[in-house]
């Protein structure tokens, strides 16, 4: 076994974090500081990055922050950047926290399913169902799928959709969008690649 070098993917980050549970707490600890960050301990001057996990986007943490110039993400930013050993961009609305824990009003009845992500995108529509308050379901069951986020519009599932005519197609930057205005927003404006 050769020697393992820490990676530096956090270099620059002087962090805190707010609201996790012990266990979680340790464990983003530990790829923040084995990548290179500083943990400050407390909120101050020094921190560049305030971290939460539980607590919503208007929460008097988040906003102080967000009013100080910090960067201000959840635990998944952490996570998707050690996952692939550089960081992500902060400003993707995924890492954003969210407005209302228990997700979008109106998300919890929808069932959404994919045809044509793969790899990290398909995983970062995965992510942002789960954000929204939605449920994911791979398979295409017809009767219980509501819309169906489409990479291009075509295929053996789009066929299917489009015949039942009951799913609503969509694209990606229809979840995107609900997330950055916290609401389902109208989906003919997104049944376009």
């Amino acid at each position: 076994m050769g020697t393992s070098y820490p990676s530096e993917v956090f270099h620059g980050v002087h962090f805190v974090l707010f609201g996790f549970s012990p266990n979680d707490e340790t464990q983003v600890r530990f790829k923040l500081v084995n990548g290179g960050a500083v943990d400050e301990g407390k909120y101050s001057g020094s921190c560049t990055h305030v971290i939460v996990d539980k607590i919503p986007y208007d929460d008097p943490v988040c906003i102080a922050a967000r009013n100080d110039g910090k960067t201000v993400v959840t635990k998944l930013w952490v996570e998707h950047s050690s996952d692939i050993a550089m960081p992500v961009d902060t400003a993707s609305v995924m890492y954003r926290p969210l407005k209302d824990l228990n997700g979008i009003p109106g998300a919890k009845n929808l069932v959404v399913c994919l045809t044509g992500y793969l790899r990290q995108d398909r995983d970062d529509i995965m992510t942002m169902v789960d954000l929204i308050g939605a449920t994911f379901l791979k398979p295409l069951v017809a009767n219980k799928v509501t819309h169906l986020v489409c990479y291009k519009f075509e295929g053996e599932k789009y066929e299917l959709a489009k015949r039942m005519g009951t799913i609503k197609l969509v694209n990606h930057r229809w979840l995107e969008d609900c997330l950055k205005c916290w609401e389902l927003l109208p989906e003919e404006n997104y049944n376009k690649r």
